[in-house]
Formats: C-alpha cells, structure tokens, sequence
C-alpha cells in the first residue's frame, strides 16, 4: 500500500520575473521536487505557493557593476505582495547580492540559493576541487559563489580565469541576454545558440581549467543545459537545488 504523502505545513512565496523564463522553470521543478522528496500524487499533495513576477526589476548585473539603477524597490514591491507566505525563494542568483537588504527591509525569510548550491556541491566533489561557475557577470562580481565555495574547502574558477577570459564570459552573456544578431534565453528561451555558447564555456572550463563540477548559477543556464552532467563532470542545477531545499521546508522534511 502506497504510504500517503506529508501534508504541505508552509506556504512559498516566489519572486520570479526574473527572467519570466526562469520562475516557470523554478514551478516545474518544485513539482517534481514535491513528487520525489514527499510523495505528492493527487493535487492536494501538492504544496501551496504565491507568485510575484516583476519582470520590470532593473538588471542586476548593471546594478552591480554601477551602470544602472538598484533593483531594491521592484524586489522590495514584489516581496510585499507575498506577505501571506511562510518563506520567500527568490528565483534570481544575481539578486542574491541584495539577500541583506531584502531580509532586513522586509522581515521576511528567505531561503539562500547560493548557499544551498554550494553545499549541494561540496556533497559531490572532494575538498580542494576547482568548481566551474557559469553565471551572468554581476553574480561573478558579486562574488556571491566565490565566497560560499571557498567557505566550504573549494575552488571556485569561472571562464573569466580562462585564456580569453573576458571573450568567454560575453559568450555567456550573450547565451543569456542575447544581443543585437542573437536572442538570447530571457527573450526566446533555451536557443540552439545559446545551447552551443554555454556548452562551449563549459568544456573550457572543464577541459582546460579542470574543473570537477560545474553549477548553473543563472537561473537561465539550466534552461539551456538539462542534463546532468556536462562534460563528464556533474552540472548542479541552482533551480533544482533551490526547489529541493524549499520543498524539505513546506514538508518539515530532513
């Protein structure tokens, strides 16, 4: 007899907008989440969660690197309409650089992707392994995965250590954001193009800067690269790591 599924105890919130593309991606994963960490089958299973989508937040990388406004306000705006939820997943690594500022103005507790990811990682690999970070160029500059790997015995290595660092990175950039030629995935979702930019990065960082591991540490990247492993060498997917842990939190799991 099949052992029926925990009752959901708490209620998400999501911030998403972050891109659109990627809170979509964020739902689709806490589901199955839901179905394998708790057994969740019938609808009511299945955990309650609000969302905020602010697709008008200003970029965060620009905000970081000084070339555009704060994002504070729209983050700010969107986490006052989820008010009604237990806990907050914000589905955004870049915007982690805020997580202070949005603890502290909102009062609202919200779950860190950035260390969750980067404990998921030090699960799998040895102590002192180079991890591969792929993400947008202000998650880079946050140093946001810099300090949670290197916190926990890891060497943490982007393509901006690779030779023509600065090139790869923009092909990252471009994967994500698009360009003038070329959507990129916060327009037209996971292209073949951006598909091929991103696996090329990652066989730089693998093949050349011997990375053991790499982490999706843009909610877009995962979009583009699914399987999990890439490579040869596990691909940790910080939209499926984030899902994973706030699933535990609904159920009041281990």
């Amino acid at each position: 007899m099949t052992r029926p599924a925990p009752k959901p105890a708490r209620v998400l919130g999501i911030l998403g907008g972050l891109g659109p593309w990627a809170h979509v991606d964020l739902e689709r994963k806490l589901l199955a989440a839901a179905r394998e960490l708790a057994g969740a089958v019938r609808d009511q299973d299945y955990p309650e969660w609000i969302v905020a989508s602010v697709p008008q937040t200003p970029d965060r990388t620009a905000a970081i690197d000084g070339s555009g406004p704060s994002p504070l306000p729209s983050l700010l705006r969107g986490l006052r309409r989820l008010e009604d939820a237990d806990f907050v997943v914000v589905a955004c690594n870049s915007a982690h650089h805020f997580l202070d500022e949005l603890r502290r103005d909102s009062g609202m507790e919200i779950l860190d992707m950035i260390d969750e990811c980067a404990a998921a990682v030090a699960g799998r690999v040895e102590a002192g392994s180079p991890v591969g970070v792929l993400a947008t160029t202000g998650t880079l500059k946050s140093g946001l995965y810099h300090r949670a790997l290197e916190e926990r015995g890891l060497r943490p290595v982007s393509p901006l250590d690779a030779g023509g660092g600065e090139e790869l990175q923009q092909a990252v950039m471009t994967a994500i954001y698009g360009d003038e030629t070329t959507p990129g995935i916060k327009a037209e979702g996971p292209t073949p193009e951006a598909r091929e930019a991103l696996t090329g990065a990652a066989e730089v960082l693998v093949e050349d800067l011997g990375c053991r591991a790499l982490i999706a540490a843009c909610t877009e990247v995962p979009l583009a690269l699914t399987a999990p492993e890439v490579c040869g060498v596990p691909l940790v997917d910080s939209v499926a790591v984030v899902a994973r842990a706030a699933v535990a939190r609904i159920y009041g799991l281990k």
